[in-house]
């Protein structure tokens, strides 16, 4: 009788996670590589990813060629018929082809984040979503929709509103803020117009980790810094509202808050723990309890 085994993958933008365990959830091996979502570098490139990320746990877990796997991969799109079918396709050819669960990333993040198969996650990084699943197995979400059309209480939304308001302090169309000596200092830049040329060059990613600096002025008591860091939790806070409403939440369940913004920033996360003190007294909000990667081993081990 062969020996049961489970991987699990974290499949981001920026890097990919993936932990080999034993079907008890005893932890064998882990290891990093570079970006594995399609949308990013592109099938073929994700394949190679895959393929050494899951050759690199066998390597350094020493488990047998003969070990069945159990395989969950969480990858940001992969809540989508079309993406499961190409991703499907990468895992037949990676020999997967049975005992596997293909998710979206905000999935595994939270059972990862929760220890549960239910529960709300709010995440806030350079984008941001809201999604949960009730104890009936029904899902839903809100936000999450890029940052063209939404995404608000992410990194990139309030980034991109201190920059307006820098920009709209300079006109005269605003009121002064201490956004603007900190903004012009973290990017080396002399004066606001010089913003318009750093802007359109920039990345997405890279605008939205200057919400570090918004961070920063709120806490030195700038009225507009507050406020953009106030309505971001407000945005978060109405997402959260709609799934919980979605989904009948009424008893104890979890809530928890995810992503750079929330689990690096306790003055934001605390502003979260306020509100939803009031909406859903009965929530348990906490921060994640294991890493996405793992939330796919617990998704494997309860669903396969």
């Amino acid at each position: 009788m062969s020996i049961m085994y489970i991987i699990g993958i974290d499949g981001g933008g920026t890097r990919t996670v993936g932990i080999l365990t034993t079907e008890t959830g005893e932890h064998l091996a882990q290891v990093e590589s570079g970006p594995s979502n399609y949308h990013v570098v592109g099938e073929a490139e994700t394949q190679a990813v895959l393929e050494n990320v899951i050759g690199e746990l066998r390597e350094k877990s020493g488990i047998p060629s003969t070990g069945s796997i159990r395989f969950c991969l969480g990858m940001a799109g992969l809540g989508r018929a079309e993406d499961q079918k190409r991703i499907g396709r990468i895992c037949d050819k990676l020999g997967i082809r049975e005992n596997r669960i293909l998710t979206h990333d905000a999935h595994i993040a939270l059972v990862g984040g929760t220890e549960k198969q239910h529960g709300v996650i709010v995440i806030s990084g350079t984008g941001a979503i809201v999604y949960g699943i009730n104890a009936a197995g029904k899902d839903a979400r809100a936000s999450g929709w890029g940052y063209l059309l939404g995404d608000e209480g992410s990194g990139y939304d309030i980034a991109i509103k201190a920059l307006r308001a820098v920009v709209r302090a300079a006109d005269g169309r605003g009121s002064a803020t201490e956004l603007t000596n900190r903004m012009l200092n973290e990017l080396e830049l002399n004066a606001p117009d010089e913003l318009i040329r750093w802007t359109h060059a920039a990345s997405r990613d890279t605008i939205a980790q200057l919400s570090q600096v918004v961070f920063d002025t709120a806490r030195s008591s700038d009225t507009i810094a507050e406020q953009i860091v106030d309505d971001a939790a407000d945005e978060l806070t109405c997402a959260a509202s709609s799934v919980m409403n979605q989904l009948g939440f009424d008893g104890t369940f979890d809530i928890v808050l995810s992503g750079g913004n929330l689990v690096h920033q306790p003055m934001f996360a605390e502003k979260l723990c306020q509100q939803f003190a009031r909406i859903a007294p009965n929530a348990s909000v906490h921060l994640p309890i294991h890493d996405p990667a793992y939330g796919a081993v617990l998704l494997a081990q309860a669903r396969l």
